[in-house]
């Protein structure tokens, strides 16, 4: 069983190759080629433990174990582990750390609806949120040659100065509201219960992708998402929470449309130049499973990693 520490999976996961596999995974996952059960959780006093299997065509199997701990302090909100078992034989091959593929295949999508939803000519990008999600967008970014500016924000200015500090287009500022007017494309990355955005701050025709997850509440208000032409990774988002998202509880999930779908052309993506796009990502377990098959098969080309026996 090959195992890969978080400086491997680092080293490993390209964030070109990692946007390409994503894309044919959201094909496969809107093909209905995918096995991915819901997702489950065991509550802790102060967190909680979800699991996320999936089965994909031509792929190992995989399971994410995630904590989600938002009272820590001095260790990450989320930590998360995954392993790889192979699909004909059930054997486990790799097991490697899952939280910087968490965080990198979030942004991953993100970008992904952005490249193909956000208004053709866009120049300007908000942040919001300068934890593990926000360094981790940054990073994705870099993939979006036409990105001309960045503005960032979030509640602790000396972490936005931070990672402002990392790209030269950056800059930090102490109002989300500020951050958000002046983009076309806002990415919200916080783990607020409460909206952190207001309609009235953006421009015409924006594009938003939403990572965040907080239960019962979240980072978009009710108006914006009513009003916005909504996508997601799967119609399972409309479900409640664990399984689907708390701010697209009560929507008809006939009004959403999967990534999947709208890049097979199934069904339209901006429909003008004029309406909001809004992308709410749930995490999907099908994300995890490229990714993480990504990093192994450059693994084993690469001879990186230690073998170990259960």
């Amino acid at each position: 069983m090959l195992f890969l520490s978080r400086k491997e999976v680092e080293q490993l996961l390209d964030p070109h190759e990692l946007l390409n596999v994503l894309e044919g995974g959201f094909k496969a996952l809107s093909n209905g080629q995918l096995n991915v059960p819901p997702r489950n959780q065991a509550i802790a006093p102060k967190g909680i433990l979800i699991g996320m299997p999936a089965y994909m065509p031509d792929r190992h199997l995989s399971v994410k174990l995630v904590t989600v701990f938002h009272e820590n302090k001095n260790v990450p909100a989320h930590q998360a582990t995954i392993t790889l078992f192979d699909a004909e034989i059930g054997t486990p091959v790799a097991f490697m750390d899952g939280e910087y593929i968490t965080a990198m295949r979030t942004a991953a999508g993100a970008i992904i609806s952005a490249k193909h939803l956000a208004r053709k000519g866009s120049r300007s990008l908000a942040i919001i949120g300068a934890g593990v999600l926000g360094h981790a967008h940054l990073k994705m970014i870099r993939t979006l040659v036409s990105i001309e500016e960045i503005w960032i924000a979030s509640k602790d200015f000396s972490q936005t100065q931070a990672l402002a500090a990392l790209d030269s287009r950056a800059r930090a500022v102490d109002s989300v509201k500020e951050a958000v007017s002046h983009a076309d494309i806002i990415c919200l990355c916080t783990s607020s219960a409460e909206p952190v955005v207001q309609a009235d701050w953006l421009k015409e025709g924006v594009h938003i992708s939403s990572v965040g997850y907080r239960p019962p509440g979240g980072e978009l208000p009710r108006d914006l998402v009513e009003l916005s032409h909504i996508f997601v990774e799967s119609k399972v988002a409309f479900n409640a929470p664990p399984i689907g998202c708390a701010e697209l509880q009560g929507l008809d999930p006939g009004s959403g449309t999967e990534l999947g779908e709208m890049l097979l052309k199934r069904r339209p993506g901006r429909r003008s130049e004029k309406e909001t796009t809004i992308y709410k990502s749930m995490g999907h377990a099908m994300e995890d499973l490229v990714a993480a098959n990504l990093v192994y098969q450059k693994a084993i080309v690469l001879k990186i990693g230690a073998t170990i026996e259960l």
